[in-house]
């Protein structure tokens, strides 16, 4: 059973590293990262060479938190999401991921605690190096490719009209780290699911 109205400690946006990938749909995470920093105008994030990313400590709503990208490829999340969460010593269920997902229709954003890995390269390897799926994630629908190879399609750029869709999902992710900060999971589901 799920603790009662969580307030994320962590926030993570899931992505690969280097401008080749930077505005590729499974680079949501990283994106919504930046957006949120941007919208609050946080200054920038730093590298943590003890966690294998880049990191920002800042306070909003009265809570104190933490942003996170990690600088691994996304098959590799795990290791420096399990590297931030011990040596911060913080629990599995105060971690908010963010990430792209298959299985929503484009520009779709849907919050939920727990589950599975859906098949998504970046939760599996949290999941297993972490030992638990206990934790909120923020789901960025980017819809199934018709015929493209999966691989080819998550690593693609958008195509225009759906790009602007994508903004305004990127948008509806920043709104759901607010409410995560200032009301809880719990009044964050019932708003935005």
């Amino acid at each position: 059973m799920r603790p009662a109205n969580i307030i994320p400690k962590i926030f993570i946006g899931l992505g690969n590293p280097g401008d080749r990938y930077q505005h590729t749909r499974h680079n949501l995470g990283y994106l919504s990262i930046d957006s949120f920093v941007e919208r609050h105008m946080l200054g920038d994030l730093k590298d943590d060479k003890k966690s294998d990313g880049s990191i920002l400590k800042s306070t909003l709503h009265e809570k104190e938190f933490l942003l996170f990208k990690s600088s691994r490829y996304m098959n590799e999340s795990g290791l420096s999401v399990n590297r931030l969460r011990k040596y911060r010593n913080i629990s599995m269920q105060d971690i908010c991921i963010i990430h792209d997902d298959l299985d929503l229709d484009v520009g779709e954003v849907r919050i939920k605690y727990s589950g599975g890995h859906g098949g998504h390269n970046g939760l599996r390897d949290i999941i297993q190096a972490c030992g638990s799926k206990d934790f909120i994630r923020i789901r960025m629908g980017i819809g199934h490719p018709e015929k493209d190879e999966v691989i080819d399609y998550v690593l693609s750029k958008p195509k225009k009209g759906e790009k602007e869709i994508l903004e305004q999902s990127i948008h509806q992710a920043v709104d759901m780290m607010d409410s995560l900060l200032k009301n809880g999971l719990d009044e964050t589901m019932n708003q935005f699911n």
